[in-house]
């Protein structure tokens, strides 16, 4: 199937005009914010995650239900981006995969391959990080720290510990790959984070609107962009953005009502949902985002984060806002735009009580 990519209301950025994102005090002295990724084709990718493998990481990510800039920051540390790396105890791979290990979750591709490497990180991160979960108390960053750990030290050396076990290799470890990952690989240098619930107002509505704070931008229907192509001038959603966001990370992106996640469109930062409640089975994209923090399979209560407002798009850079469309209750588990179930979300939204304020 071929992704229609989405645009933004919003003009996009060219690269060579893209505002350079500064440091702030309070971020840490080895944080390094690049101006723009690397470009491959037409698609942006992540900043600093080299050899266009941004897409495998954040995919990686997904299905680990681990922050990006998490897993880009063990992949550097575990084999430097070196696709064929081996070490002396027999571990191969840009992620490092023991053969016995690699059996388990390799589904039988080369483990000397990023292609099939990666996923395969993805799906031993998620096995560690539920054995090691009730543990964690329902924190979501200590649950990072001990899927972290698990990595490291071994699960049964988690859980015997009821925590991050006091070794001292195992410590730096945790502690390096958080550092790396906020210092090289996260949008603005924010910390990593696990998933969490919103904990501001989600207003009285039956329904909470999905940006808190945010404005409304642009709407359903035709418009008339000056730079966008002709195909993108029919708007197939809104627009909702943060004041003074720029190009950089914005506000939470949370579930309006209960959701089902059910796929991701990486290249234009979209996690995809259906109505897990008494509602209709309305569908959900929800656009531009610049991180995850659910996986496939996540059941959302209203109110619960999605993921942070972003400026990731597949035609290049746009300004900062968060891109919503909502489908017929009878579209398919995982849709896309311009397939014909797409709906107006503004009445929706309204109806429900979701409105922007």
């Amino acid at each position: 199937m071929i992704l229609v990519p989405l645009l933004a209301g919003l003009p996009v950025v060219g690269i060579a005009g893209a505002a350079i994102l500064t440091q702030k005090e309070e971020k840490p002295a080895a944080c390094v914010v690049s101006a723009v990724g690397e470009t491959v084709g037409d698609v942006t990718s992540t900043p600093a995650i080299p050899n266009g493998w941004s897409d495998l990481v954040e995919g990686a990510a997904a299905t680990a239900g681990l922050p990006v800039s998490v897993v880009a920051a063990q992949l550097k540390q575990e084999s430097g981006w070196h696709e064929t790396a081996r070490s002396s105890a027999g571990a191969q791979g840009v992620a490092q995969f023991m053969p016995g290990t690699w059996a388990m979750y390799g589904k039988g591709g080369d483990s000397l391959s990023a292609e099939d490497a990666i996923p395969a990180y993805g799906r031993y991160m998620s096995a560690l990080k539920s054995e090691v979960e009730p543990l964690a108390g329902g924190d979501p960053d200590l649950l990072v720290q001990l899927t972290l750990a698990a990595y490291n030290a071994g699960s049964g050396a988690v859980q015997e510990a009821k925590g991050v076990p006091p070794f001292a290799e195992t410590e730096q470890y945790v502690e390096k790959i958080l550092d790396t990952g906020q210092g090289e690989f996260a949008a603005d240098c924010a910390a990593p984070a696990g998933a969490v619930a919103w904990d501001g107002d989600l207003g009285d509505g039956e329904w909470t609107t999905p940006l808190p704070g945010g404005v409304f931008t642009s709407g359903f229907g035709g418009r008339n962009i000056p730079g966008l192509p002709a195909w993108a001038q029919d708007h197939v959603g809104m627009d909702l953005s943060t004041p003074g966001s720029g190009s950089g990370s914005g506000g939470p992106v949370i579930a309006p009502t209960a959701l089902r996640i059910t796929g991701f469109n990486n290249p234009d930062g979209c996690a995809i949902a259906k109505e897990a409640g008494p509602d209709p089975d309305f569908g959900f994209a929800f656009c531009h985002m610049n991180s995850y923090n659910v996986v496939v399979g996540d059941v959302l209560e209203r109110g619960d984060v999605i993921g942070t407002e972003g400026n990731r798009a597949s035609l290049g850079a746009v300004a900062t806002h968060l891109h919503v469309e909502i489908y017929k209750p009878e579209a398919p588990e995982v849709v896309y735009p311009y397939q014909g179930w797409n709906l107006d979300p503004e009445p929706i939204l309204k109806q429900k009580g979701a409105w922007v304020r």
